[in-house]
């Protein structure tokens, strides 16, 4: 079989009868990955705090 033998499929990249046989169809990321983007947030905005409160006081003084 040579490379001018491949037909591509027009049905999309998974068959909806296999996903729901193996459980992909109803999957959810875990809950637990949703407090590293918060502490991410968090870190960020402290850091943030920090250097604009750096330049306040430089400019104060």
């Amino acid at each position: 079989m040579g490379d001018g033998d491949w037909i591509e499929s027009s049905e999309g990249d998974l068959d909806p009868d296999l996903t729901e046989e193996a459980g992909y169809a109803d999957w959810d990321p875990p809950r637990h990955r949703a407090w590293g983007v918060l502490l991410l947030r968090l870190a960020m905005a402290i850091v943030l705090i920090a250097l604009l409160g750096s330049v306040v006081l430089a400019a104060v003084r």
